[in-house]
């Protein structure tokens, strides 16, 4: 892109609404604490030590990424066909599709994942698809990480947003969800923003009757069942909760619940 190019590219891209999950990786400073420049290897075990934290680092990131990936691909693929599809007709099985539709963008940021939603998005009938599997992503990945002793924090927000190449976003969406997540996240818990709730309630208390502001609205209704207040008062997602149990973690939750609870206890012992 040359400096002309830059200069003329505001008039093409587009701002839009966007929903956004900022996820973090937790204990990745400490991980890299007292690193510098790379280390002269003098011995082997001087090469294995160095080996171990890129392990111990990397490692911790590979595993978060393939976990989110795993679940982002599992909520937008194309299922068997069900019963209740194949009982329709073909213009009610267009329809449907249409309602079910869902597009969910991941961006790789360090030791850290941004999920983020386009609400302007004029192919997604119903954005509250997309909605309902980034709030199922982003609890999903923080109760697995007590389970398996690497926890994380995150946030989502809702704000504007400009995709400067497909899959980069930049704006105040990235800006506000990064805010919530570095000062009031604070532990392995999911914040949200205050404009996502008046967001779930706007399409909560939408009356109009079409088949898609319906979906809309039963999935504003499902995800605001899924958050709650915390002590401080901040609006989390309760991913402990029976709702959140009921939609998306389903049989695994006992064993996730018992394996992220040995965690903790261990952690309020030692600390």
């Amino acid at each position: 892109m040359t400096a002309t190019d830059a200069e003329e590219a505001p008039e093409q891209w587009n701002a839009y609404n966007y929903l956004i999950s900022f996820i973090d990786l937790l204990g990745q400073r400490d991980a890299l604490k007292g690193q510098g420049l790379l280390p002269v290897f003098k011995t082997e075990e001087d090469h294995k030590q160095f080996i171990s934290t890129l392990k111990d680092s990397i490692g911790s990131i590979l595993r978060l990424q393939v976990r989110a990936d795993d679940m982002l691909r599992e909520g937008q693929r194309d299922r068997p066909e069900s019963p209740f599809r194949a009982s329709l007709s073909d213009e009610q099985k267009v329809l449907w599709d249409e309602m079910s539709r869902a597009r969910v963008t991941t961006q790789r940021w360090s030791d850290g994942l941004v999920s983020f939603v386009c609400l302007g998005d004029k192919n997604i009938k119903c954005p509250l698809n997309s909605v309902f599997n980034v709030f199922g992503s982003a609890g999903s990945l923080c109760f697995m990480g007590l389970a398996s002793r690497r926890p994380l924090r995150g946030a989502i927000d809702v704000a504007w947003g400009v995709e400067i190449h497909p899959g980069e976003l930049y704006g105040a969406a990235v800006a506000r969800a990064y805010e919530l997540e570095s000062i009031y996240a604070q532990y392995p818990r999911i914040v949200i923003g205050p404009r996502v709730v008046a967001f779930l309630e706007a399409h909560k208390n939408n009356q109009e009757q079409d088949v898609y502001s319906a979906n809309n609205r039963a999935l504003a209704e499902l995800c605001l069942g899924m958050l709650a207040q915390d002590a401080d008062g901040i609006w989390i997602l309760h991913y402990l909760g029976e709702r959140f149990r009921h939609a998306v973690t389903h049989r695994h939750h006992s064993d996730l619940y018992s394996r992220a609870r040995k965690f903790v206890e261990e952690q309020l012992q030692l600390h």
